[in-house]
């Protein structure tokens, strides 16, 4: 685990909630929660590839951003991410007219990279992983006295990521399961907020060579030389020491799947072969997961097609899955 001190980031209020639902309420508009069949199993897929940069990061990031408008009018922000958080923040700062310099790993999807260069913010390719990208933004928001939006590890992302699980409650009051895909966590426990009243259990899913954050919910040391590369690239790589996430996963009825990089591949090959429907690799962990458990599973079980952001190489490879 990289030695930078952690940030002190507190869960998100009930008001800071509200917050971020009511500008994703009146913002964007609800994603679709479609009934399909796959692999011989019902479930309910949450398309949030249909939001305007194609991916749920946009939740969190516009709460983020509005936040920082409301309470620190003038502010420049500063984010990292691996390329759909990064998306987020430019589309987020567009519409609200704040200055924004997003670090991404040089290693990206080129896909992400391509979608981020026709935004009016300030692009930086840092490094090989997410962990590097992170080691800068976090260094340039201190130089700069700049608002650092972390993708998952802060207050308001995490309020606007509660806005997905919160949509689906309301679609489908009857939702007995929702599995989501896991990097730093940020869904999971937005997810976790939102159906703290509600009957659903949570369940999250990461690839096994890639599974930092579930080494770090057991208790066990990271060692993030150990991790492979994963067609997975939105939940890749390591995480801030001391994310709030882990502590609000923590406190709630959680699980971990870890699933194959094959499994995430068929699974992907799946959706489109089937469905019709292109998903990245977070999208297809989840999708794994939730095939590979579902006969324990009682009750509907949603999942979260977090994003379909995926370069055209990649998805060759997809469907050349035997």
């Amino acid at each position: 685990m990289s030695a930078r001190p952690a940030r002190s980031v507190h869960p998100p209020s009930a008001l800071e909630l509200a917050e971020a639902r009511q500008i994703i309420r009146t913002t964007l508009a609800p994603t679709p929660l479609v009934e399909a069949h796959v692999g011989g199993k019902r479930l309910w897929l949450k398309l949030e590839g249909l939001q305007p940069t194609g991916s749920f990061k946009v939740r969190g990031a516009l709460a983020a951003l509005n936040n920082v408008k409301r309470h620190e009018p003038g502010r420049a922000v500063v984010a990292c991410s691996a390329g759909n958080h990064g998306l987020g923040v430019a589309w987020a700062a567009k519409l609200l007219g704040i200055d924004a310099c997003v670090v991404v790993p040089a290693t990206a999807s080129p896909a992400k990279i391509a979608k981020l260069k026709t935004f009016p913010v300030e692009l930086l390719l840092e490094g090989e992983t997410f962990d590097d990208a992170e080691t800068l933004a976090l260094a340039l928001a201190n130089e700069r006295d700049a608002r650092f939006v972390s993708p998952y590890n802060d207050t308001h992302v995490i309020a606007g990521q509660s806005t997905m699980a919160a949509e689906i409650v309301e679609q489908l009051p009857e939702v007995a399961h929702l599995v989501v895909a896991v990097g730093g966590g940020g869904l999971a426990a937005g997810s976790a907020l939102a159906l703290s009243l509600h009957g659903c259990q949570l369940h999250g899913a990461q690839v096994a060579q890639n599974a930092a954050f579930a080494e770090a919910y057991r208790g066990d040391p990271v060692d993030l030389d150990a991790l492979e590369p994963t067609i997975a690239d939105g939940i890749a790589g390591g995480f801030e020491p001391g994310s709030v996430t882990l502590a609000l996963l923590h406190q709630v009825d959680f699980d971990l799947t870890l699933v194959s990089e094959m499994a995430t591949f068929r699974a992907m090959k799946t959706c489109l072969a089937d469905l019709g429907m292109v998903v990245e690799g977070s999208a297809g962990v989840a999708l794994a997961a939730a095939l590979a458990r579902a006969e324990e599973f009682d009750g509907e079980i949603a999942v979260a097609l977090s994003g379909h952001n995926i370069a055209l190489p990649r998805l060759l490879e997809v469907l050349g899955t035997p």
